[in-house]
């Protein structure tokens, strides 16, 4: 049986369009929405996805806590976009913007402890997605993030999640001979390594 709230996603086009959260939580008080609408739009991506130039709206994402990867590479997509405006105060927002956003993965990397090299090869790797279109910075993050992992490696027995990581790393660095040796030696004929190997070859 569907959920209600899955219901009103589907449908939400046929329902009252509040334009802000707070709109929607005053619609979802009132009985006009239901109180997925408030969930959906407090959390969702779309308005800057379709105009870029909602500054409030980037400002709203960047101020959430606990952003994930899509949200993060959606965000620094648009402001690429708005990077280059000949608007001086708009590129200026963006530039700083993007700073903030690698500030937080830094931040992070910062209070780790010394020995969580699995986190920190996690956030590196993240890193070198959300910077997949400059090649130095993507590759420069590729091997911090292997580095961590075979820090991880001297330190303790590593799972085999993280030596499918390492394989991934090693397939976008074009490493791919050490990438096959990785899965043949460290890996079970999971599907996951199946697949890696399908793509090597």
């Amino acid at each position: 049986m569907r959920s209600p709230g899955f219901d009103y996603i589907l449908n939400r086009n046929n329902y009252y369009n509040p334009k802000t959260p707070f709109a929607a939580l005053k619609a979802a008080e009132d009985g006009i929405l239901p109180a997925e609408a408030y969930t959906y739009l407090a959390t969702s991506i779309e308005a800057i996805a379709d105009n870029p130039e909602k500054l409030d709206e980037i400002e709203r994402m960047l101020g959430q806590k606990t952003r994930d990867l899509d949200t993060n590479l959606l965000l620094i997509e648009v402001l690429n976009i708005l990077i280059r405006k000949p608007n001086k105060e708009t590129a200026l927002f963006a530039a700083e913007s993007i700073n903030e956003i690698e500030n937080n993965y830094n931040k992070e990397l910062e209070s780790l402890d010394e020995g969580e090299f699995r986190r920190r090869a996690e956030i590196y790797f993240e890193m070198s997605i959300l910077y997949r279109k400059i090649p130095d910075l993507k590759n420069f993050y590729l091997y911090e993030a292997f580095a961590s992992y075979r820090k991880l490696e001297g330190q303790e027995q590593p799972a085999e999640g993280d030596y499918l990581a390492m394989c991934r790393i090693l397939i976008e660095l074009k490493l791919l001979g050490q990438a096959k040796a990785v899965l043949s030696a460290k890996t079970t004929e999971s599907t996951d390594s199946l697949m890696l190997l399908a793509e090597i070859a």
